[in-house]
């Protein structure tokens, strides 16, 4: 717990939006370990369900935080590997 708020001090404190991104992303990793853990001590798995979708939705939260703060596009762009980009044309199958 007191990781957590080290952490929670970051978060407030970061200068960028990175570091507020990896600091909310390594608390919700600390308090899975602790729904865990507390799942072993208690030998009640079913919290196993509670913190795999606790984890899910943090995943899910950080993607939106990346799409909201970032600016640009999100294209796939890999210099050297062309047909990946994508034009947005459909493309026919000639069997």
């Amino acid at each position: 717990m007191i990781l957590i708020l080290f952490v929670l001090l970051r978060a407030i404190l970061g200068p960028t939006v990175i570091d507020r991104l990896l600091s909310i992303n390594a608390i919700t990793s600390k308090v899975c370990v602790i729904i865990l853990l507390m799942a072993y001590i208690q030998g009640n798995y079913n919290y196993v369900d509670v913190a795999l979708v606790f984890i899910l939705c943090g995943f899910v939260a950080n993607l939106w935080i990346l799409r909201v703060l970032t600016p640009g596009d999100w294209e796939l762009r890999l210099p050297g590997l062309g047909g990946f980009e994508g034009t947005g044309e459909d493309v026919a199958s000639h069997d």
